[in-house]
């Protein structure tokens, strides 16, 4: 999956994640749950760039014995 598909994906939870988290009270459920979410989002992150980098490794391991 490319880095645009990853973020289209992830742009309505991103948009969700905003108006909790602007227009609710401070500290209110939907608040944490939004942190929450950004807390797993970019987690996701770090698991997608981990696997790209093996990827690209891999590929330049491939044509460098070529």
């Amino acid at each position: 999956m490319s880095i645009d598909s990853r973020c289209k994906e992830q742009q309505r939870v991103a948009d969700q994640m905003l108006m909790d988290f602007k227009y609710t009270a401070p500290g209110s459920k939907e608040q944490l749950r939004s942190l929450m979410t950004l807390s797993f989002l970019v987690s996701m992150w770090g698991d997608f760039f981990k696997n790209e980098e093996k990827r690209m490794n891999s590929a330049l391991a491939l044509e460098a014995s070529s």
